[in-house]
């Protein structure tokens, strides 16, 4: 019985040490099996994450691709825009050049045409000059009567609306300073008309023994009047004061005494060391309000030695000095009585220098006329 149980429990126990075995052996199989498949896994995450990596790679790659290829026809967009628009500014510019170099030709055309205008109205102006010059006294006509003098003659422009006339009768030296109204070209045609006038005038006087100087000036100015106003008053552009200032002065033939009339002039003598100054009528010779009031004659005895100013208003009027203000009456009397004792030459010289100096970078006001005569 004994060697029967040991025997069942021999092969009992070889039974239970044969199925441990086993499972000892299947749990190893299995262990292995999960080792493999646990490494299989880690190589196929492994593979994924290389294959995500390489996707998003490649993926960022295209999108910078993209990104890029938008942007570069973006900017290829952009300048054939710039092209077109550089184009289309430089034809407009081309074609502004065309026009300017059109427009060009025709400005120098056209200065061409007005240097040449100009030209001609400068020389037909100078010519006009030298008529007015031709019909108004010159420096040496008046020396002829009157040998010590001197002539200060300033025009503003070319032609001048001043002049002054010298002539002598049987009996008697007259001399005449006249400022028409306006200067330059107007002021040109109106001293051709007045001087005619005036020389028309003074040879109905040529034999006669007595001049009186006031009825000259009203002749004249009925005429101005008549000839100038009635034929402009439609004229809306004709001046009412169209006519001229004038001194009108008639010496003896021993120069003791003259007879004179001044229409909007002063007249200036200077006699015993004092310079004296005559004033004359507050209107002109022509359309005034006073044109119906006679104009006055004054006298004046003279003796060798004396000196006589006949001047325009352009001296007086001219702006200038460190006040820029008009020279006036006042300093002009004052400086014909400083220049008076000095020869002729001296005061020419320096009645020259005085009014150059005053007027200085100013422009010239008016045509300036002084003329100096001594007795």
């Amino acid at each position: 019985y004994i060697l029967i149980r040991n025997k069942f429990a021999n092969q009992k126990s070889l039974l239970v040490t044969a199925d441990f075995r086993s499972d000892l052996k299947t749990e190893e199989a299995i262990d292995r099996v999960m080792v493999e498949n646990e490494k299989e896994a880690a190589l196929q995450n492994e593979k994924l994450r290389f294959q995500q990596t390489v996707i998003f790679l490649v993926g960022f790659i295209v999108f910078c691709l993209v990104v890029a290829m938008f942007f570069i026809i973006k900017a290829l967009k952009l300048k054939k825009e710039s092209v077109t628009l550089l184009n289309e500014k430089n034809q407009r510019l081309s074609q502004q050049q065309q026009e300017l170099l059109s427009l060009q030709s025709v400005i120098t055309e056209q200065r061409t045409n007005v240097e040449k205008a100009n030209i001609e109205m400068y020389q037909s102006i100078n010519y006009a000059k030298h008529i007015q010059q031709a019909v108004m006294s010159s420096p040496e006509d008046v020396k002829n009567v009157f040998p010590d003098s001197f002539v200060y003659y300033l025009p503003k422009d070319i032609v001048s609306g001043d002049f002054y006339y010298v002539t002598r009768n049987s009996g008697y030296d007259i001399m005449v300073i006249a400022d028409c109204t306006g200067h330059g070209v107007p002021g040109g045609f109106l001293t051709m008309f007045c001087i005619t006038a005036v020389r028309d005038r003074l040879s109905k006087y040529y034999d006669s023994k007595e001049i009186n100087t006031a009825e000259i000036l009203s002749k004249l100015r009925s005429f101005i009047i008549a000839s100038l106003a009635e034929k402009n008053d439609n004229d809306d552009t004709f001046e009412f004061s169209d006519g001229m200032d004038i001194t009108l002065v008639v010496f003896n033939k021993a120069k003791t005494k003259i007879n004179f009339s001044l229409a909007n002039h002063n007249l200036y003598v200077f006699h015993d060391g004092e310079i004296e100054r005559f004033k004359g009528d507050r209107m002109p010779v022509g359309r005034h309000p006073k044109q119906n009031e006679d104009y006055v004659m004054q006298t004046c005895d003279l003796k060798e030695g004396d000196m006589i100013y006949f001047c325009s208003d352009g001296i007086q009027d001219q702006i200038g000095g460190p006040l820029e203000q008009k020279f006036m009456t006042k300093r002009l009397q004052k400086m014909l009585g400083d220049i008076a004792p000095l020869d002729l030459s001296e005061q020419y010289q320096t009645a020259l220098k005085t009014i150059t100096e005053w007027k200085a970078s100013q422009e010239q006001f008016d045509d300036q006329t002084l003329i100096g005569l001594r007795i």
